[in-house]
């Protein structure tokens, strides 16, 4: 397959294999600029790279999904796992389709099976859900919806009301503490085998409580400072499995928080952010992710603010602390570390 780069803009390019974009980077220094004219014309542009998406990893076959006696484990019946990237639970007793559970692996920046976005468990789901959880080695679950929501229920509530511990299968999940915030809940599950009840696991849960089904939250700090929140509990895990990540379906909300995830990560490590192939490699992994294009359009809009704040904090520490001339260049450094 021939790789080439389309014309554009300055700080900005189009990877190109075969006919199919698969990235664009944009330069930090450009971002601004290349925003503006995406949003240009009620946002035509933008609206012509989020359909230059639709089709991605859409001709995979899902027939595991598709199976009679796993059709009813499905929230949405169009809503459902690749069989290449799909999750598998160990069979139970001769069952050929007990190890079908609507999850799928969705790579990360660090590693190719960083994440695994499923949908909010169904009654007759929620002994897989946590069965998943056990067998996949999982340290954080990121819970992007309500169970309720408009008064249709969105999720069932797959964890313990209080602090009795509650069987799910062979497992034992017990809620440990729940730390309420306004935007947010944190909550702590210690997790076991009933067969090995001296050897447990503690889960977290992270609990967005504020997003609206296929739109988005109103201001972007919120949901940036959820994501860092939640980035930096699994830098603190580093030998724990994939986390997983769900709303409802498992793929608007769940795909949106995962590119903010990568995406954030870009900004804190490079000087380019590619929100096009992020969302790309998402799709190649699970359909539908980033459901919405005002979901899309936010994602641009996180990194904007992001990159705003960053050269406003530059601006306020180059007035306080200006870079004088004709000295060592640790000189400044050491300055501004020892005034803070």
């Amino acid at each position: 397959m021939s790789l080439r780069r389309e014309r554009q803009p300055p700080g900005t390019h189009v990877i190109v294999r075969g006919n199919r974009r698969v990235s664009s980077p944009i330069s930090f220094t450009n971002f601004e600029s290349h925003l503006a004219k995406l949003r240009a014309d009620s946002s035509y542009l933008l609206s012509d790279e989020y359909e230059d998406l639709k089709d991605v990893g859409r001709n995979q076959p899902q027939d595991a999904a598709l199976l009679p006696e796993n059709r009813g484990k499905n929230r949405y019946n169009n809503i459902l796992p690749y069989d290449s990237t799909r999750v598998k639970l160990s069979y139970v007793d001769d069952d050929s389709c007990s190890d079908y559970i609507n999850a799928s692996y969705i790579p990360g920046n660090n590693f190719r099976r960083e994440y695994i976005a499923t949908q909010g468990p169904l009654p007759g789901t929620k002994d897989d859900f946590w069965k998943m959880v056990w067998e996949q080695n999982v340290h954080n679950i990121v819970m992007v919806t309500q169970c309720v929501e408009k008064g249709r229920v969105k999720c069932d509530h797959y964890w313990p009301f209080d602090l009795e511990p509650l069987y799910y299968g062979d497992l034992v999940v017990q809620m440990q503490s729940e730390s309420v915030l306004p935007e947010w809940t944190i909550r702590e599950f210690k997790i076991c085998n009933e067969e090995q009840p001296n050897y447990s696991r503690v889960v977290r849960q992270f609990h967005y409580t504020v997003w609206p089904d296929h739109g988005v939250p109103e201001i972007t700090q919120s949901l940036i400072q959820f994501v860092r929140t939640v980035r930096d509990y699994i830098n603190r895990t580093p030998f724990s499995g994939a986390t997983v990540v769900h709303c409802s379906a498992g793929v608007g909300r769940t795909g949106t928080f995962i590119a903010l995830d990568r995406v954030l990560q870009q900004l804190d490590t490079g000087d380019t952010v590619d929100i096009y192939s992020v969302v790309f490699q998402l799709r190649i992994h699970r359909t539908h992710m980033v459901q919405t294009e005002c979901q899309y359009s936010y994602l641009y809009q996180c990194v904007r603010d992001v990159l705003r704040a960053r050269k406003l904090r530059s601006e306020q520490e180059n007035h306080l602390y200006p870079i004088y001339e004709n000295v060592h260049p640790d000189y400044h450094r050491d300055v501004v570390c020892s005034k803070r």
